[in-house]
């Protein structure tokens, strides 16, 4: 089924998993270690914007030509 979808489509669902992985890993920090350490749901919260942000990019230059 993967094969079939387009790389911005990938990237999209890339984006998804980093945004609920995201979620869950700030869920638990702040859960567990509220305001200790290094929060790491920053790092990939910073994959998911990139994911999004270059799947918006090759999404909208697909359909402008």
């Amino acid at each position: 089924m993967l094969c079939l979808l387009e790389i911005h489509q990938k990237l999209t669902i890339v984006g998804v998993v980093l945004l609920v992985a995201t979620f869950l890993i700030n869920y638990y920090h702040q859960e567990t270690h509220p305001g200790i350490g290094f929060n790491y749901a920053y790092v990939t919260g910073v994959g998911m914007l990139i994911a999004f942000s270059i799947s918006f990019v090759m999404f909208t230059k697909n359909q402008i030509k």
